[in-house]
């Protein structure tokens, strides 16, 4: 990858800072955006300087009423520090997962700003400053293919960010910037197996590959997308899930 600048929104989170970790191993320079993990984000910049690239901590909260302002705010910080960045990644979400019988307009509404709309207006607002060259990566789930007992509202959200990775692959293409997804599926973390054993049964039993997933696996696909090598890849979400989308369903 030539040398470049990179915005990472949600990137204290397991897969953000793996991205944050791998673009910088690729010769990007980082905005590192959090909502309220200063110390982590610190940290993580600390390891992007000492990797030789360059690093900025940004922090906005991106579920703000006022959100065309903080988002053009939060460009601006990033434009100010690194320059305009040629890679945006956006990975912030919040995964509010609410049962069936709880799921009222209020809890609609939280999902919607916490997941689609940010992604939606952080697209725009960055594609906006963008030349030709440009990559938004944008990381749905899937749950996003598939929805899940208790996580209706989520997975119909991140549906929608899959399909915002098509309609704006087709916006933004006659001017030379591409817009491409991932679709992680269950990302290894310290504990898990031991705090949801029936469901990480259940995982590695339907995965092809019979394991969870890495999230330096994910950020490997996002790298490559972001990448040269992926020039003629745009408007599609990439599964990133062992194998777990190819179980049979019968």
């Amino acid at each position: 990858m030539a040398e470049r600048t990179a915005l990472v929104t949600g990137a204290t989170g397991t897969i953000g800072a793996a991205v944050v970790r791998r673009l910088a191993a690729g010769g990007y320079d980082i905005a590192i955006h959090h909502r309220g993990s200063p110390e982590a984000a610190t940290a993580l910049a600390e390891e992007v300087l000492h990797s030789g690239r360059r690093a900025a901590v940004v922090a906005a909260e991106l579920t703000e009423v006022d959100l065309d302002r903080v988002v053009e705010g939060l460009l601006d910080e990033v434009a100010a520090g690194l320059g305009t960045p040629e890679v945006v990644v956006l990975n912030a979400a919040a995964q509010d997962l609410t049962p069936w019988s709880r799921l009222d307009s209020a809890a609609w509404d939280r999902i919607y700003a916490g997941v689609l709309r940010h992604t939606a207006v952080l697209l725009h607002a960055a594609a906006e400053r963008m030349v030709s060259g440009g990559v938004l990566v944008v990381v749905g789930s899937i749950e996003g293919l598939r929805a899940a007992p208790e996580h209706s509202a989520y997975a119909v959200m991140k549906a929608a960010t899959h399909h915002l990775v098509a309609a704006a692959a087709h916006e933004l293409g006659p001017r030379g910037i591409r817009v491409v997804g991932v679709a992680p599926g269950l990302v290894e973390r310290p504990g898990l197996a031991r705090e949801w054993p029936q469901g990480y049964h259940r995982w590695v039993s339907a995965s092809a590959l019979g394991r969870t997933v890495a999230a330096t696996e994910v950020a490997e696909v996002v790298a490559f997308l972001a990448s040269a090598g992926a020039a003629a890849v745009t408007g599609v979400v990439l599964p990133v899930d062992a194998g777990w989308s190819a179980a049979p369903g019968w």
